[in-house]
């Protein structure tokens, strides 16, 4: 079969696209063996063949452009996207999600402790909603890695689909990153005004009653940010079932069972042996990464993933943000993308949905639930205050509490 490059910037021209393709593929026939006496129902590679001047060029054109910023790369691959129409930028989006993702979920799990932490005795029920909330977006909503090549993406009809797909993430990603300023800004500026809960200094009521107040309002703010990261991931997970779609199309090869086989062989051979391995133990020609390439394949044929996992990272620091990644990036991942496009290279057709793919709709689903109950309890705060600092504040009518927000957000503003 022809091969389709994905990355121009990894060839020069058009003719050494083909001419590496047409070499490549003299050097590799059928990709998988199956080993039916095999007791783990991990497949077989085949076995690898002589160093090529070639190998390292080819696996280079499936690795996205590296940047320091994921939200920078995110913005390029949007922009890539909507002048792609052979797929080339396309298939690299679930990639440059993922990283994304969970650079956002790092700040958000940041901010949402230093909130909870800031919220006084009569709203912490809320702040544990909050935390119950943080606990299932960073447990459950793992995004699945989901690999194929370009031209199965254009001739299944995905294309202009996740071209749509993209614009709506970027739409969501706008509004939560507004939101998540806004929550930063108003939590700083009540640190400012208020000082920190470790404070020895008690308040008199007419300040605790502007302090509860503008833990209602954080409490308001951190809600919307919340409900802003659901409605992200859940439009991500309607473009994953989108692609999990087309797993049932004939003319496609479904690699996903092999794949999360080698998955789960790698993260449990990474839990046994983590922080046991060391770059001086892989004596490879530092001049030349064909080499390491070809010996990591032939660690994953002999099935020592330990190896495996300790190669990819000592690799990474001969060759830094290179075919093996960056420190960042998760060794079993860099793995899964090396052995996919090894098997793959020279064939089109082939797909892997490895992951929690299954889980995604629990997860939406139980995220939704807290994000109810932390606006129902929201509300009820917001309408009897007095409820949650019955031995600081007296009753407050409905509408007066609105007017002291007002007044409030003014105040906060500035920093005071």
């Amino acid at each position: 079969m022809k091969m389709k490059a994905m990355s121009s910037t990894s060839f020069s021209s058009t003719g050494l696209k083909f001419f590496y393709s047409v070499c490549f593929i003299k050097l590799f026939g059928p990709s998988v063996l199956q080993d039916e006496g095999d007791a783990d129902g991990f497949p077989e590679l085949q076995a690898s063949p002589p160093p090529s001047p070639f190998l390292s060029a080819i696996l280079a054109a499936f690795q996205p452009v590296a940047y320091d910023d994921e939200e920078d790369a995110w913005r390029c691959h949007v922009n890539q996207m909507l002048s792609d129409s052979d797929g080339s930028s396309a298939v690299y989006t679930f990639h440059v999600f993922s990283r994304l993702f969970q650079h956002m979920q790092r700040k958000f799990d940041s901010i949402t402790h230093a909130s909870v932490r800031f919220l006084g005795e009569g709203l912490q029920r809320m702040g544990n909603q909050f935390l119950s909330s943080l606990e299932v977006m960073t447990s459950c909503s793992q995004c699945p890695t989901v690999l194929l090549d370009a031209e199965t993406l254009v001739s299944c009809g995905l294309l202009e689909s996740l071209k749509f797909s993209v614009l709506e993430l970027q739409e969501h990603l706008d509004t939560y990153n507004s939101k998540r300023e806004a929550a930063e800004q108003w939590l700083d500026n009540c640190r400012k005004t208020f000082g920190d809960k470790d404070s020895n200094q008690r308040p008199n009521t007419q300040a605790q009653q502007m302090e509860m107040l503008a833990e209602l309002e954080l409490c308001r703010r951190l809600y919307k940010l919340h409900f802003q990261l659901l409605l992200l991931f859940q439009a991500y997970c309607k473009l994953i079932s989108r692609v999990d779609t087309i797993k049932r199309e004939a003319e496609v090869t479904n690699m996903s069972e092999e794949l999360a086989i080698l998955e789960s062989c790698l993260k449990e051979a990474e839990s046994v042996g983590d922080g046991q391995e060391g770059v001086g133990e892989f004596e490879v020609d530092q001049s030349n990464t064909e080499t390491a390439i070809h010996s990591l394949i032939e660690s994953l044929r002999a099935r020592d993933f330990s190896t495996a996992i300790a190669q990819v990272k000592a690799f990474r620091c001969l060759w830094p943000n290179d075919i093996f990644g960056s420190e960042r990036d998760d060794a079993v991942q860099t793995l899964l993308h090396i052995y996919f496009r090894h098997q793959t290279l020279g064939q089109t057709g082939c797909l892997a949905v490895v992951g929690p793919s299954r889980d995604l709709s629990q997860a939406s689903t139980r995220l939704m639930e807290l994000n109810l109950q932390i606006r129902e309890a929201l509300c009820q705060a917001q309408t009897h205050p007095h409820t949650h600092q019955t031995c600081i504040l007296s009753p407050t009518p409905t509408a007066h509490i609105q007017t002291q927000i007002d007044t409030q957000n003014t105040v906060l503003s500035t920093g005071l």
